[in-house]
C-alpha cells in the first residue's frame, strides 16, 4: 500500500465533496417496472424494478438504501458513484469515466452486488481516482484494460483518500477476481477475501500492489510492472503473489 501525502489526500476529499456538491440533488425515485435510465446529475435514493442505465457522458450517484433490481450498465465516458447500494445481478461498465463502490459519502453500509461486476476500459482521470470499497461481490469481480488516463484503483486497501475512509475497507469477492491488462496510475489490491481463484496479469500501471488478500484457492500473478506483493494467503497456492520486481 502506497500513502498518499497529506497535502494530497486533503485536496482529494475537497474534489471528492465538490463532485457530489455540483451533482444536481434530487429526491427519492421509484421505477414501478421495467428499466430505468438515471437522470443526468442524479445524486439520492432510487428503487429500481430492472435494469438501471447510466447513459454515456451522464453521472448517477445513489445513496443508502437505493435498490436496483437486475443489472447496473454503464455506458462509455459515464460516471457511476454509490454507497450502502443493492445491484441484485451484475454492474456492467464499458469506457467509463469513474467507478467509485462504497463511497461513504453516498452511505456507510455495505454495497452488494448479487451477481458479477464487469469493469472494461476505464478512462477518467478524476484526481480521487476509481474504488471499490466495503463491497461485497457475491460470484465474480473483473477490471481489465483501464487506460492510461485512468488515475488509477483501490480495491478494498485502506489508502486515506479511498477505503480508508469506511469502517470497513476490504471487499468479499464470492468467486474469482481478475485483474487483466490495466495501465492507469496505479492498482492496489489489499485487505480482500476472495472466495476461490486471484488472477492477476499483465498489470502495467504506475505501481501494481497486492498485499493482505485471503485467497480460498489459487493466487497467480505475472508480467506486471512494477509489483509489490506481500502478506497474501491461499488455501492452495499463493505462488508469485508474494513477491516484488522493478
Amino acid at each position: 500500500m502506497r500513502r498518499i501525502p497529506k497535502l494530497a489526500v486533503s485536496m482529494l476529499l475537497v474534489a471528492a465533496s465538490t463532485l457530489l456538491a455540483l451533482a444536481a440533488v434530487a429526491g427519492p425515485a421509484n421505477a414501478a417496472t421495467g428499466d430505468y435510465t438515471c437522470p443526468k446529475g442524479f445524486l439520492g435514493v432510487l428503487k429500481v424494478a430492472h435494469n438501471l442505465i447510466v447513459p454515456a457522458k451522464s453521472t448517477c450517484g445513489l445513496t443508502q438504501g437505493s435498490t436496483i433490481g437486475h443489472d447496473v450498465i454503464v455506458e462509455s465516458g459515464a460516471s457511476f458513484f454509490i454507497g450502502g447500494t443493492t445491484i441484485r445481478h451484475d454492474l456492467i461498465a464499458t469506457n467509463a469515466a469513474l467507478i467509485e463502490l462504497g463511497d461513504p459519502n453516498n452511505g456507510t453500509t455495505e454495497t452488494v452486488i448479487g451477481g458479477n461486476a464487469i469493469i472494461s476500459g476505464t478512462v477518467g482521470g478524476v484526481p480521487f481516482g476509481e474504488f471499490i470499497c466495503q463491497t461485497h461481490i457475491v460470484h465474480n469481480l473483473s477490471i481489465s484494460y483501464t487506460a492510461k488516463t485512468a488515475s488509477g484503483w483501490d480495491i478494498g486497501a485502506p489508502e486515506p483518500a479511498n477505503c480508508g475512509r469506511n469502517s470497513t475497507p476490504g471487499d468479499i469477492i464470492g468467486n474469482n477476481a481478475t485483474f487483466n491488462g490495466n495501465a492507469g496510475a496505479y492498482l492496489d489490491m489489499g485487505y480482500n477475501k476472495v472466495g476461490y481463484d486471484l488472477v492477476f496479469i499483465g498489470n502495467n500501471e504506475g505501481y501494481n500492489d497486492l498485499t493482505h488478500n485471503k485467497v480460498g484457492n489459487n493466487c497467480s500473478q505475472s508480467y506486471n510492472h512494477p509489483f509489490l506483493g506481500k502478506d497474501n494467503t491461499a488455501g492452495n497456492n499463493v505462488g508469485s503473489c508474494n513477491s516484488s520486481n522493478s
